[in-house]
């Protein structure tokens, strides 16, 4: 069966594209300046901005609904809110996301073996999160990390494309928590279908209540780390991310309604983020 344009880009989630295209461009603007990067180098950042927005998310979430359909068919909030994808259009889906992907594989020989090394990674966890053997996604803490992993390696990947090679760490382990408690938090709507299912996450070993608790914690932890970098514009979004864990804690049956702010909040507090990391790569 065919898959026409709208139905690929409802899958690739355009509300979340900016997770992981906005993580790149902020560890892009981070390493310095942009107007000062040679032509090869802007060529590159370029093209992978394209690669981080339509190709890469209908690779992650292409793959995730493939291997989910079981699980979809009994989550409420994927019928309502997201589509589900039928078993006869997966192979096709297959077909468009290595169609997509393979173009970009070209790059891989302008980049250094770092920024090779990071979109291995990024692929790999891309994959893997939901394909098995390994089907990270319903291994706890597998789960976490691997999601982590996925939102984050862009920002690293845009990073070292500018030759930059000084990785703040302790920034990377940061946005590795806060990826956690936003992956987390987004999985306790479903800890209902993935209990009726058997998948085991990290929200379904936890229970809604202590899941919320340590979103709420994982995000206090991954705003006191970012303030070193960027002080107040941390301490901003990461009060809002806490008061709206501590909400849901106060109304657990508002968690969905929540949940669906999500995006907005994201991408309001990255492109805080990007300008604010811009302006100062500019002085």
């Amino acid at each position: 069966m065919n898959l026409n344009i709208k139905e690929l880009l409802s899958i690739s989630r355009p509300r979340f594209w900016m997770y992981v295209l906005g993580t790149f461009l902020v560890g892009m603007i981070s390493s310095g300046n942009p107007f000062n990067y040679d032509t090869e180098t802007t060529i590159l950042l370029v093209v992978f901005s394209i690669f981080f927005s339509f190709p890469a998310n209908l690779l992650i979430y292409g793959v995730n609904d493939i291997y989910d359909y079981e699980t979809d068919i009994l989550n409420d909030k994927k019928s309502n809110y997201e589509k589900i994808l039928s078993p006869a259009k997966h192979k096709k889906l297959w077909m468009i996301i290595c169609l997509l992907t393979f173009p970009f594989i070209t790059c891989f020989f302008f980049v250094s073996t770092y920024t090779l090394c990071a979109i291995v990674v990024f692929i790999f966890m891309g994959l893997f999160y939901s394909a098995p053997p390994i089907r990270a996604k319903s291994k706890p803490p597998l789960d976490i990390l691997f999601s982590s992993i996925i939102y984050i390696s862009p920002g690293i990947i845009g990073f070292l494309i500018t030759g930059n090679t000084k990785v703040q760490w302790l920034a990377v382990l940061g946005g590795l928590i806060w990826a956690s408690a936003m992956q987390t938090y987004s999985a306790v709507p479903d800890i209902k279908a993935d209990r009726a299912s058997g998948v085991e996450t990290l929200a379904t070993k936890l229970g809604h209540r202590k899941a919320l608790w340590f979103c709420l914690l994982a995000y206090l932890l991954s705003s006191i780390i970012g303030t070193i970098y960027v002080g107040t514009v941390a301490v901003l979004f990461g009060t809002v991310y806490v008061v709206v864990v501590a909400l849901s804690l106060y109304n657990s049956t508002k968690v969905f309604k929540y949940y669906t702010y999500f995006p907005l909040i994201n991408i309001i507090g990255g492109t805080v983020l990007f300008f604010y990391l811009f302006f100062n790569a500019l002085r």
